[in-house]
């Protein structure tokens, strides 16, 4: 009950704790820093405590309100009292109920959320107040009055708890009345019967006196029975009691209109000690309690033991900012004992705490005091250890709060997810006392040992919990039995049979989402469908995370079974998915079964979640399927970029991947990628000997696009390498129209014109194009710019560019036997020594690589022709030359004859002079 309350007045009102009347200027210095503005409210306060009737209560409860978090420091003053009446009110109502002077609602608003089927209403003579309780509690009925002076019709039952003594206070008071002095200080008699009627006949009436001094249970119980209450007992006992009492039809009369009869005797006047020889006479008035008495018999500047004696009396009346006062001049050890629980009381925590740390081992008030310093410093561990310590009953509520503080630790661990933290919190508290550990300090823990994976803890926990009767100490019990963290660590094979007790007990209690999901997964295991989908459905709904995501998962499989609508369990695959990510491969085979299904739309957004998940994974399990998917719902662009990245990390990819990117890419032909991979696919169907398919494709693309200048190349090296030299003619000559007439590249027609130079030297229609290329150079040299003058004769224009050597030696890998044949005696012409190993010469096996490599180790550069009738060991033999610091030149794409050769060589000259240079050396 205790808890229920303080969570409830935490959430609605903002108290977190219970404050003492002796620290109100205290807390209220923390909430206003500045004086000048908590003047008013002090003023207020004073007034309120020195009995200043109706004017200072309305007065002290206006200032309170415009304070932050004032209506919490009120209800932080009364809270011992509210957790009394909240544990023994609610049972005891009855019919209409009318709570006097409620102040904004609190207590009123608890009870009716304890007994929603009864009607209450709210009385209050502060119309700010009342303005405040609308808002904090509209589910009561509220009026604005005094209750001496409110027209309502009479009630059922009529609370008086802690309303009665407000307005007649005083600080001076004893904390205990007798019964005369008690009816005389209140106005007991006259004042009653204007709260009485608004009880009906019969009604019950609830008196408690709350956290004001003057208390008198005796008093009240007498009282009521004068005025002809009858009924009248007596609920507690010392400072926590209540007055319950039945309303008679008629209040006797005599009581009413009469004086008392007891009257008060005033206290006659004792003179102010001048001695100290009369000290025996203060310490029999201080230990009984009479502590006004003893004011008056001590000065208020006394030393020594009189100043002890004063002190100990200003502290049992809280006044402890005299009582400091008066203790500091006592001078003594018992003195400064005393004085360190005053300046606690006044806030002065780390003045009072080195004194209170050395008698904490005389146990008892010293470690209430000191735990009471911790907990202000925030050291709430160390506090809590105090209070259990000192063995008082009085602790327990102090207990209570360092629990409370402790626990919100560990809420705010948990929400960080520093499980350990929340583990050793719960660990400090059960070495103290198990019994200590609240029900939410067990789930806590409960929760942290089974993530860290402390299944004996975790167990322990579980077990305190189910016997307090709550749903995750069963659930707990299962999971520790498993052996596992959460459902979501459950393996196939794992007995989910052997914790089924477990599972329903913690159901039949709750519908925790965890207990549900582990339920419905073992109906799932049982072939109990049905069952299985009330559960995961129930799971799903009420799951949070990845817990809710594996409950669609199981929910999906079970509607499978149940053969629901494809797009209904695709459906919880997706919310599956979204909540606890699937993997891609398991994605792709539900775009699959999506798209197998007529669902396209679903297809391809589970797709596009494979996409995301990355679809590596995919490729390298099934990877033609997943191209014909992509192909099918994003097209042949999305399919192709897949396989030309798959190709890429594919050393030596099969022919039917090459022909498969090769029919995807004919869509965008003139793209980079389309070109390297049409050129890999043509050189894997060299690798195989089928020339004859490499000139049909060409043939076929040629068909497609006449002029395209990278099919007539591929067509006239084919044929080169074929030996058809009239064929090869023929395919530069119409690339070189193309270049010249329509691309208008000048410095490409030379490369093409050379190619047919060499192939027909004496063809003197060729002479012809050189002079149109010299037309044209004229042409552009007219109009500004600057080509490169074209030799005069044919002779010249094959030598072109080739520069002179003198004797290095260059090692060549590719290419095809034509190009060989007609390049090696030009260059050996130009001093050039060449060792060529051609495609069709240099055979495959390790001797053939040793050969290679063995010339490798006296040539002064390595040139590899990269174009689909290269080398297959370019790159091991690559490998070897960087080995030996052998310049490597690679001619990038399709060399483009012998003229692309020899561009190449022009570039890679000064390589090879460096490297002779270097062995001459």
């Amino acid at each position: 009950m205790p808890d229920e309350l303080r969570l409830y007045l935490k959430e609605r009102f903002g108290v977190l704790g219970p404050v003492s009347p002796g620290r109100f200027e205290a807390e209220l210095a923390k909430r206003v820093g500045s004086p000048a503005k908590r003047e008013p409210l002090l003023k207020a306060w004073r007034a309120y405590l020195s009995g200043g009737g109706k004017e200072a209560v309305r007065s002290f409860y206006r200032e309170i309100l415009k304070v932050p978090k004032g209506e919490a420091l009120v209800y932080g003053m009364h809270l011992p009292f509210l957790e009394f009446y909240a544990k023994e009110v609610p049972s005891r109502l009855e019919g209409r109920v009318l709570e006097v002077g409620a102040f904004t609602g609190a207590l009123v608003g608890y009870l009716k959320g304890k007994r929603p089927e009864l009607s209450f209403v709210a009385l209050d003579g502060v119309e700010e107040v009342v303005e405040v309780g609308r808002k904090r509690v509209p589910e009561v009925a509220w009026h604005a009055a005094w209750a001496e002076e409110a027209e309502l019709p009479p009630f059922d039952t009529l609370l008086l708890l802690s309303v009665f003594p407000e307005g007649f206070v005083d600080q001076e008071l004893e904390s205990r009345l007798e019964a005369p002095a008690f009816w005389k200080r209140f106005d007991f008699f006259a004042r009653l019967p204007l709260f009485a009627r608004l009880l009906k006949p019969g009604g019950l009436l609830v008196y408690g006196h709350g956290p004001f001094l003057g208390k008198s249970p005796e008093g009240v119980e007498e009282g009521l029975r004068h005025l002809g209450f009858y009924g009248v007992e007596r609920v507690g006992e010392g400072e926590y009691f209540l007055v319950l009492a039945r309303r008679p039809e008629l209040l006797e009369e005599a009581w009413l209109q009469e004086e008392v009869p007891l009257e008060l005797e005033k206290p006659t006047q004792v003179p102010v000690l001048a001695q100290v020889e009369d000290l025996a006479e203060v310490r029999a008035l201080l230990e009984a309690g009479r502590y006004a008495e003893v004011l008056a018999r001590l000065a208020e500047g006394v030393e020594g033991e009189a100043a002890f004696l004063r002190g100990r009396a200003l502290f049992a009346l809280s006044r402890y900012a005299e009582a400091e006062e008066a203790l500091r001049r006592a001078l003594s050890e018992e003195a400064e004992d005393l004085r360190a629980m005053v300046l606690v009381e006044l806030g002065e925590y780390e003045r009072a705490r080195p004194r209170l740390e050395a008698l904490a081992g005389r146990g008892g008030r010293y470690r209430i005091y000191l735990g009471r310093v911790y907990l202000s410093l925030g050291r709430y561990a160390d506090a809590l250890r105090q209070f259990v310590e000192s063995g008082l009953p009085e602790a327990e509520g102090y207990v209570r709060e360092a629990l409370e503080r402790i626990t919100e630790r560990m809420r705010r661990f948990a929400r960080e997810g520093e499980w350990a933290e929340v583990s050793r919190r719960a660990e400090f508290v059960e070495d103290l006392s198990p019994s200590l550990l609240t029900r939410e300090m067990l789930r806590l823990g409960l929760r942290a040992a089974l993530i860290q994976g402390l299944f004996a803890r975790a167990e322990r926990y579980a077990r305190r919990l189910a016997d307090l009767d709550e749903a995750q100490g069963f659930l707990g019990l299962a999971l520790v039995a498993l052996r596992v963290r959460s459902p979501l660590e459950v393996r196939p094979l794992d007995d989910l049979k052997s914790v089924e007790p477990y599972l329903t007990e913690a159901l039949a209690r709750a519908e925790i989402s965890e207990a549900l999901l582990l339920l419905g997964m073992l109906r799932e295991r049982e072939g109990r469908y049905l069952e299985a989908l009330r559960l995961l459905e129930r799971a799903a709904e009420r799951g949070e995370g990845e817990v809710a995501g594996l409950a669609y998962h199981h929910l999906a499989q079970v509607k499978r079974a149940l053969r629901r609508p494809l797009k209904e369990v695709l459906g919880d695959h997706k919310r599956a998915h979204a909540l606890r990510a699937y993997p891609a491969p398991y994605l792709f085979s539900l775009a699959q079964e999506a798209l197998k299904g007529g669902e396209e739309v679903l297809a391809r957004e589970l797709l596009s979640r494979a996409r995301d998940a990355g679809l590596s994974e995919v490729a390298e399990a099934d990877l033609l399927g997943l191209l014909a998917l992509l192909e099918r719902l994003e097209g042949p662009w999305a399919a192709f970029n897949l396989l030309y990245q798959a190709l890429g990390r594919t050393p030596r990819p099969p022919l039917e991947l090459l022909a498969l990117g090769y029919r995807l890419s004919r869509a965008f032909r003139e793209s980079p990628e389309a070109s390297e991979v049409r050129g890999q696919y043509l050189a894997a169907l060299y690798g195989e000997g089928r020339a004859g398919e490499v000139e049909a494709l060409l043939l076929e693309e040629l068909r497609a696009h006449p002029q395209a200048l990278e099919v007539l190349f591929d067509l006239a090296e084919h044929h080169e390498a074929q030996g058809n030299w009239g064929k090869a003619a023929e395919y530069w000559q119409k690339a070189l129209e193309v270049v010249l007439y329509r691309e208008k590249d000048l410095e490409l027609s030379r490369e093409v014109l050379r190619n047919l130079l060499f192939l027909r030297p004496h063809d003197e229609s060729l002479s012809l194009y050189l002079e149109e290329l010299r037309a044209v150079a004229r042409g552009l040299k007219a109009l500004g710019e600057s080509p490169e003058a074209l030799p005069e004769t044919k002779e010249e224009l094959l030598q072109e560019g080739i520069p002179q050597f003198h004797g290095e030696h260059l090692l060549v890998v590719g290419g095809h036997t034509q190009l060989r044949s007609r390049l090696v005696p030009l260059l050996e012409a130009r001093g050039l020594k060449v060792d060529w190993f051609d495609a069709d010469t240099a055979g495959v096996g390790k001797e053939a690589l040793r050969r290679i490599q063995n010339r490798l180790e006296k040539a002064h550069g390595l040139m590899i022709v990269s174009s689909y009738v290269g080398h297959d060991f370019s790159e091991p033999v690559r490998l070897e030359a960087e080995r030996l610091g052998v310049p490597v030149h690679v001619i990038p794409g399709r060399a483009r004859g012998t003229t692309g050769f020899l561009r190449a060589l022009k570039a890679f000259a000064p390589e090879l002079f460096k490297k002779a240079l270097k062995g001459v050396q």
